[in-house]
């Protein structure tokens, strides 16, 4: 601001020294900052070092006109107040100092106290021009701020971001847009009333994340992302930046803000997380799938012939000897490690398990009566059962997939206790719900869900909840195995499994399996006695012991075999005489020639032959894809006497019946 001293400086510019000095000295005791100069080249120098407002100067100089000094003095300082005092007054020399700018011409000599006079009134005069001037800027300021306004009310309230002005330490807020009361779901009156609502609305969970960023937000303004909570409970996602208004200074006067609602954002990429991290799932299971079956079936070769010779063997000793009893180890261990590969079959979604229709509810009313007996009364069992849909399954395998699935929800609220909800609705896969959920098809399923309220999964776990052995619980307790079966079996069924899990709060997973619209009865077969046959069959299998062993058991029912390890010389046999054989049973991994192609080729020769395939293992065949060639049974290794000679059996007498169909 302008102090009053430089209001009040005096240049007087007079070569008559005696009336200099008595000037300076009067207009001194006035109160005025006077300087006085003889010439106009003194002038111009104190001009130069000083700002006046008045300057008093004589027409008729020693260096220069007076005019000249006007004109130069105007052009350094277009404020400045100039008082001619002409020493030879003529009409012309008036008009020239008016026109050059002096703003006050006296016509003749005049005395002090009338100078004075005409000082304070330039004096007025340039208050006067200081005002007038300042209205107008005042004016133009006015109108400029209530446009400038304007522009940033049309602004704030068209972006899609909430803005905010407050105080540094956010104790008053002097602005917000309208957006925050779609966002916040709260009136821009009540921020303003209350500032602490806006922190009072992050979600709980975030709070003290961000009150750890706080101090450094206050100098350097703030950026993150946090969920806050609205008023009927919802929750959105905003993302905030915060950066403080500082003057020359760099004192921080205000702190701005700007947040934008990113909870659609969040939620797609949540879903493309989820949908990445079932993918990835999918991708680990294919391959340990693939590698699961290729060795399941070399084991299942061998324990073709582990349990085919140890029944042999059995038929041949005394019953109730040591040798029985021991042999008969041996066929159990057999059956054990029988059932051990169907496991990690199922898991690796390549077990050829009998599927019929079956009333999902009934299997979850069995498998819970026994979880009941099982679980702690500490865990609070609640059902609901909405649907008795029917699906194509086999009912052990769902039991299985309940039991693994509540045993981990059990687990989990094993030391504190809980609820453990199982839900069964019926619910209709969308093509928008079949692309967030790998392996399901449109179409109508049920939808079991089993949630806990234990300690939850941790992501890092989460990625592994399917992985076969991979497992948290001490040893002795579990071997990992649980869920990767239950998604095998699932995903075998043509379903898909999601678990939803928050640390501390709890898990919920989701069982999807398609339903079928009428149930399909099949005819079962009793099994009797095992019976005896004179029939001609030929046996094909690239292990030469189990061909060995398939003759050996065979002949001794009375059957005539003849048996070839090698897929192309056995249909070269066949082609010589077509009907010399009644049937043929034949392995389906076979080198050169696979068992399937063997089977066309051979029904291409003779359409009634019957023909019954097996394998341990295969990526190609299964038992619907058999039954469409014509093949007419379709048998998963290992293969005991009492399994495989009663279809036998089955498939000679209904392909040799005049009765029996295509």
């Amino acid at each position: 601001m302008t102090n009053r001293s430089e209001w009040l400086r005096i240049l007087i510019v007079k070569d008559h020294p005696g009336q200099l000095e008595t000037l300076v000295e009067l207009l001194g005791e006035e109160g005025y900052h006077v300087v006085g100069a003889a010439t106009v080249a003194e002038a111009l120098e104190c001009a130069k070092c000083e700002k006046f407002s008045v300057a008093v100067v004589d027409l008729q100089l020693p260096d220069a006109s007076g005019i000249q000094l006007v004109h130069l003095l105007k052009s350094m300082n277009g404020r400045i107040r100039v008082i001619m005092n002409p020493a030879f007054a003529s009409l012309d020399s008036a008009q020239k100092a008016v026109n050059g700018g002096a703003s006050i011409y006296l016509e003749k000599a005049v005395s002090p106290s009338e100078l004075l006079g005409h000082i304070r009134r330039a004096f007025r005069d340039q208050i006067t021009q200081y005002t007038i001037e300042l209205e107008r800027a005042l004016v133009e300021r006015t109108a400029a701020l209530e446009e400038r306004e304007e522009r940033f009310r049309q602004l704030a309230e068209h972006i899609k971001e909430v803005f905010w002005v407050s105080a540094p330490d956010q104790s008053k807020v002097f602005y917000v847009s309208p957006l925050y009361e779609t966002v916040w779901g709260r009136s821009c009156a009540s921020l303003l009333e209350n500032p602490r609502s806006l922190w009072d609305a992050v979600h709980p969970q975030d709070r003290e994340r961000l009150l750890t960023l706080q101090p450094e937000a206050d100098v350097a303004g703030f950026q993150g992302e946090y969920r806050i909570v609205k008023p009927d409970n919802s929750v959105r996602w905003v993302r905030t930046r915060t950066f403080p208004i500082r003057n020359q200074y760099g004192e921080i006067l205000r702190l701005a803000g700007v947040a934008e609602d990113i909870t659609e954002q969040k939620r797609v990429e949540e879903a493309l997380t989820k949908t990445e991290r079932q993918f990835r799932q999918s991708s680990r299971m294919e391959a340990i799938g693939t590698l699961a079956g290729g060795i399941a079936h070399d084991f299942n070769n061998i324990l073709t012939a582990i349990m085919g010779y140890t029944e042999l063997a059995l038929a041949t000793v005394p019953k109730g000897s040591r040798t029985q009893r021991n042999l008969q180890e041996v066929l159990t261990a057999g059956h054990r490690a029988k059932h051990l590969v169907l496991q990690i079959l199922t898991f690796s979604r390549q077990a050829g398990q009998g599927k019929k229709p079956t009333p999902i509810h009934m299997v979850v009313r069995e498998a819970l009566k026994l979880l009941r007996a099982s679980i702690p009364s500490t865990i609070e069992i609640r059902q609901s059962l909405k649907t008795e849909a029917t699906i194509l399954a086999d009912p052990t395998q769902m039991h299985q997939v309940i039991i693994n699935v509540c045993t981990n929800a059990e687990y989990a609220m094993r030391e504190t206790g809980g609820i453990l909800k199982i839900a069964l609705e019926d619910v209709e896969v969308t093509e928008d719900l079949a692309r967030m959920i790998s392996g399901l098809q449109v179409g109508p399923h049920v939808r079991l869900t089993v949630k806990d309220t234990g300690s939850g999964i941790t992501p890092e776990i989460l990625e592994r909840i399917f992985d076969p052995f991979f497992t948290t619980k001490p040893i002795g307790e579990g071997s990992g195995m649980g869920m990767a079966v239950a998604h095998g079996i699932v995903t075998g069924h043509g379903g898909a499994i999601v678990i939803d899990s928050v640390v501390n709060k709890g898990t919920k997973i989701e069982v999807y399996l398609p339903t079928v619209p009428t149930p399909v009865w099949e005819r079962v077969v009793e099994q009797g006695p095992i019976p005896i046959g004179k029939e001609t069959i030929l046996f094909v299998d690239d292990e030469e012991t189990i061909v060995h062993l398939g003759k050996e058991l065979l002949t001794q029912l009375g059957y005539t075999v003849e048996v070839y390890t090698s897929s192309v010389e056995a249909l070269n046999v066949f082609r010589q005489d077509p009907h010399r054989f009644d049937l043929v049973i034949t392995d389906q991994t076979m080198p050169a020639l696979t068992g399937e192609a063997l089977s066309r080729e051979l029904l291409r020769i003779r359409p009634d032959l019957p023909i019954i395939l097996c394998t341990g293992f295969s990526h190609v065949m299964s038992a619907e894809k058999a039954k469409a060639l014509g093949i007419q049974a379709y048998l998963m290794k290992p293969l005991a006497i009492r399994d495989l000679v009663p279809i036998i059996r089955h498939v000679l007498d209904k392909t040799s019946s005049p009765l029996a169909g295509p």
